[in-house]
């Protein structure tokens, strides 16, 4: 007869290749061969969170702290369920102790911060990032959630350093390309940006907003063909893109060819026939 923690170890093996079932009902045969294993409990409360659960995940979380009061896993899933369930305060208390009981608990942080973020406080998020970062530099999302808090505190320089030490830890990833991209266009470095957001294309070449931001590159440089490129290859990335196509029926209005703007303020109609924009578009060519 296998022992509670064999059966909760073999209940960890099923999560984590997908067989979500299999593994709570191994969870819970660890927790009836033994009432006191607090990883069981905790374990069963994660993955009734995934699930959904939550009701039955906070009592599972629970009677893990409980059992084991020095978990910081443990105060982290319960705090985390807690946060989830709209019941932030006591949840921040949970993962703040689990942070207390293990103060290289990186998920605590993380947690933590996206919750500072959440609430709009930058300065704490900020804080919680730096000490993520501390503990696992080479990983670039980290480094990135950093630099968009950076960004929110209008530390633009800081933010632009933590990009570029995402991209050091991962050079294909396009997300930090793009938010690099369109930092350093709003610093005005046209032709840094520029390479930037190319990069980023060169990873995920159908990311509208990467696109978008290269447009408004080409536009700052007076180079229209080029934008109208870029703003059509949204479109067939995805034909509803309202904000699109009104700049593309902007275009062509401001560059004297109205008939051809007139299609693209119609789509838009078509798309929200309340858009006044658009109206208001087609009424100024009806009007020439």
């Amino acid at each position: 007869m296998q022992s509670g923690n064999n059966i909760n170890n073999a209940g960890v093996e099923f999560f984590f290749s997908g067989d979500i079932d299999v593994a709570e009902s191994k969870f819970r045969e660890a927790i009836k061969a033994n009432t006191k294993d607090s990883s069981a409990y905790n374990n069963l409360a994660f993955l009734l969170q995934q699930k959904g659960k939550l009701e039955e995940a906070e009592t599972a979380a629970r009677k893990s702290v409980k059992i084991n009061d020095a978990s910081s896993s443990a105060w982290l899933n319960l705090g985390n369920i807690l946060v989830q369930k709209g019941n932030g305060e006591e949840g921040v208390k949970c993962i703040t102790q689990a942070i207390e009981k293990d103060c290289n608990n990186v998920f605590a942080w993380e947690s933590l911060a996206t919750i500072s973020m959440m609430q709009q406080d930058y300065f704490s998020a900020e804080q919680c990032w730096q000490t993520v970062v501390a503990l696992r530099p080479h990983e670039a999302k980290n480094w990135i959630q950093l630099g968009l808090v950076k960004a929110g505190l209008k530390k633009q320089d800081d933010a632009i350093d933590c990009l570029h030490k995402a991209i050091e830890a991962d050079s294909s990833n396009a997300f930090a390309w793009s938010q690099l991209g369109i930092m350093e266009f709003m610093h005005n470095n046209i032709g840094i940006a520029e390479k930037a957001l190319m990069n980023a294309l060169a990873f995920s070449p159908d990311d509208e907003n990467t696109r978008y931001h290269l447009a408004l590159v080409y536009l700052s440089q007076n180079n229209i063909d080029k934008a109208k490129k870029e703003f059509d290859r949204i479109l067939l990335i995805n034909p509803n893109n309202v904000k699109v196509l009104t700049e593309r029926g902007v275009l062509e209005l401001g560059t004297g060819n109205p008939d051809k703007a007139k299609p693209f303020f119609k789509t838009v109609l078509a798309i929200e026939p309340a858009c006044k924009k658009a109206s208001d578009y087609l009424e100024v060519i009806a009007s020439m």
